[in-house]
């Protein structure tokens, strides 16, 4: 086995804080009352006051599909998941399960649960060297073990795999309501860092609350632009379907001119791929003028993307739709910073610290720029 030892963070001391955010009284399809569409919370605040800790600002860490805010905390090797380096680094940390997922309770009036293949999970997550068909899927290096089922690693991964809800619409407008309700809890800006779709999920958090969140990561969020991955086992897995209707969104954000039917205001155009190994993608046309993202305006945010990942294809059209509508946006290539051999889980693998030490240093820039 090998040896997993290496850029481990150190378990830090801090104080926990557990409770529910959003959330809401439904009358449910037996005529009788429920509260629903609530969100577990974990609040992991480092026990040693310091300079760090009055120099950042607290995050928000958003899980993606299948998963749940336990991700943050340990890896599938055992090792200190990112929120013990983020609370090293003096970060007050916040991990969320968001509604209908984990320990934020689903209820059959919700509407129909979806599960992923072990097939599936080992071919875009763990095992991208061996069963992907992505141009830089042979670089996927960093996971643990084989990513093969019977591995311990990739079966303790897959154990924590949850059901998640089929309609990705109201996935996300029930997290927009519930992290909304957080950061009012809050009180102050938050960095907001979601992964996968999880990261469709700051920006319509922020266009609710775009004063109280202070800066976007979005770790290979939903996309690109318009399109979604469709994730089923055989030769579908490859392919791209109709979703985002607003964008970068399934859920409504806000544009300027308003929009009556985002399937007919957001105008289309396809965008080549500036290289071989990137796919051509849609941003919105030139003409009419681009519609702009007016409440996420001023709110710097990272799109990151890993080597090996089958984001590393079209990430760049994300970026690109986001500048075009308005955004501060940037684009932070793990390769591009000699952080290699990621892919899509690249906050769970072997160099998971190296790649939060890179986001770190973004916030740190954009803190200092912001003052």
């Amino acid at each position: 086995m090998e040896d997993q030892t290496r850029n481990r963070s150190t378990p830090v001391a801090h104080e926990r804080e557990i409770f529910y955010a959003g959330g809401r009284w439904i009358q449910d399809s037996e005529g009788g009352e429920r509260f629903g569409e609530q969100m577990y919370v974990e609040r992991l605040i480092p026990a040693a006051a310091s300079e760090k800790n009055a120099d950042h600002d607290p995050i928000i860490l958003i899980h993606g599909a299948t998963r749940s805010g336990a991700d943050w905390l340990t890896k599938p090797d055992g090792g200190p998941g990112w929120a013990s380096y983020f609370l090293s680094q003096g970060f007050e940390c916040y991990l969320v399960d968001l509604p209908f997922r984990g320990r934020s309770p689903w209820h059959p009036d919700d509407g129909k649960l979806v599960t992923v293949s072990a097939r599936m999970v080992q071919k875009l997550f763990a095992a991208g060297r061996e069963y992907g068909d992505w141009p830089k899927a042979k670089l996927h290096t960093q996971w643990p073990g084989t990513g093969a089922v019977g591995d311990p690693f990739f079966d303790q991964f897959f154990a924590s795999t949850l059901q998640m809800l089929a309609d990705v619409t109201k996935q996300e407008s029930a997290a927009q309501a519930a992290c909304a309700a957080l950061l009012d809890r809050i009180g102050k800006p938050a960095i907001v860092l979601g992964h996968s779709s999880g990261g469709s999920t700051p920006w319509v958090l922020a266009d609710i609350r775009p004063k109280l969140v202070r800066s976007i990561i979005a770790l290979e969020p939903t996309g690109p632009p318009f399109l979604r991955k469709v994730l089923k086992p055989g030769a579908a897995d490859s392919q791209y379907a109709p979703g985002t209707r607003y964008g970068v969104a399934n859920a409504p954000l806000t544009y300027d001119p308003p929009l009556t039917d985002p399937d007919t205001d957001l105008v289309r155009a396809k965008i080549k791929a500036p290289s071989a190994d990137l796919i051509d993608c849609l941003i919105q046309a030139p003409s009419p003028p681009p519609r702009q993202l007016i409440r996420l305006k001023g709110i710097p945010a990272v799109v990151v993307t890993a080597q090996a990942s089958y984001h590393a294809q079209y990430d760049w059209a994300t970026v690109e739709y986001l500048k075009q509508a308005g955004v501060r946006a940037e684009h932070l290539k793990l390769e591009d910073r000699g952080v290699l051999g990621n892919g899509h889980m690249m906050y769970m693998e072997k160099n998971s610290d190296q790649v939060a030490a890179e986001i770190i240093k973004w916030i740190d820039r954009v803190d200092v720029e912001k003052d």
